[in-house]
């Protein structure tokens, strides 16, 4: 299998190149809201998934096309590959976009996984209940997981590592809403760079529903200083569709050009582009180490 996927357009990371070091739904958490659908292979042992060689390789091998960051993520808990310490520490001298992990803070209560992902420069955990009864709720964990555990992880790892950590919190309409405050309480005392908050926007592994805008807008009162980072209008405004294909029309453009030309800033141009390329309407390629978005 390939190990690596993307560039993908990231509106928290914008052009992330992909390392998934899983097989496909490898998960200690079987969350209702998971966009990969439910969980084939619960597990909380870590293991060898696919040689650290190959993954290697093939960042090697596509180290020179154009990412804003590497990122250990993909099709389940990055933290339950063994190999995750080792493959982070060779890519720092591989490539020289930052690193950055995605992951659901499970493992954080160990040392030996903390000091592994330590390696990195951006972290991104997420921590969606405060007490056991919501973590059953909206996560699901495999045996002997507990939320008190990860959230007192956590702290240590912000104790621990020099880097950025930037914590989401996945807000689930009358699944974990209701624990708000108690999660903001468990959030703060983490000290994080950035509180993320998200709630859900694509097809759900159970039919659970998202909270609106008004809703989630009222979560900053809760959460002072977190930032909003859901879709819910997944969709390109028409005057904005019609400039930007006049644009890519004319010549392609890389997204840095596309954000001077249209006045945008870089997180909706992303998701216009992912739009669009989703549409068939624009493709993009690879011209002299730079990506270049162009009519289809």
């Amino acid at each position: 299998m390939d190990c690596l996927f993307g560039p993908v357009l990231s509106r928290r990371l914008g052009l992330s190149m992909g390392v998934d070091l899983l097989k496909y739904k490898t998960c200690n958490l079987d969350c209702v809201y998971c966009e990969l659908g439910k969980t084939s292979h619960l597990t909380r042992s870590r293991n060898r998934f696919v040689s650290p060689d190959k993954v290697l390789r093939e960042i090697k091998s596509r180290r020179d096309e154009p990412f804003d960051h590497l990122t250990f993520a993909g099709s389940g808990e990055p933290t339950l590959s063994s190999d995750l310490g080792e493959v982070i520490r060779a890519s720092r001298k591989l490539v020289e976009a930052p690193i950055a992990v995605i992951t659901n803070s499970t493992l954080l209560s160990s040392p030996a996984v903390r000091r592994e992902i330590s390696a990195a420069d951006i972290v991104l955990p997420t921590l969606d209940a405060a007490t056991a009864r919501t973590f059953q709720a909206v996560n699901r964990p495999g045996g002997g997981l507990r939320i008190e555990e990860m959230i007192e992880g956590l702290r240590q790892f912000r104790r621990e590592f020099r880097g950025e950590i930037w914590l989401e919190v996945m807000l689930v309409q009358a699944v974990n809403d209701q624990e708000a405050e108690l999660i903001a309480r468990a959030a703060e005392s983490i000290n994080p760079d950035r509180i993320q908050l998200n709630t859900v926007v694509r097809p759900p592994a159970e039919p659970v529903c998202p909270l609106n805008e008004e809703e989630m807008q009222k979560m900053l009162e809760i959460f002072p200083g977190a930032e909003l980072i859901p879709d819910w209008d997944w969709s390109v405004p028409e005057n904005k569709k019609a400039m930007l294909l006049t644009h890519l029309s004319e010549r392609p453009c890389t997204l840095e050009e596309i954000c001077v030309q249209m006045k945008l800033e870089c997180s909706d141009a992303i998701k216009y582009c992912k739009i669009l390329e989703r549409e068939d309407l624009i493709s993009r390629k690879l011209q002299d180490g730079k990506l270049y978005f162009c009519i289809s």
